[in-house]
């Protein structure tokens, strides 16, 4: 029963990274180090 729980619990989490990474991608967020360190700097933000 307890090892039950603790699967619900890793899945339920790694859909709420899933979901949440989905959703910044979708918003021009595609990483959290800030655009000064980033790799893509010159792609993203184009207007």
């Amino acid at each position: 029963m307890v090892s039950i729980l603790i699967v619900a619990a890793i899945v339920a989490y790694a859909g709420f990274v899933i979901r949440k990474k989905v959703k910044d991608i979708k918003e021009g967020k595609y990483c959290s180090c800030g655009c000064s360190g980033c790799g893509m700097r010159g792609q993203c933000h184009k207007e």
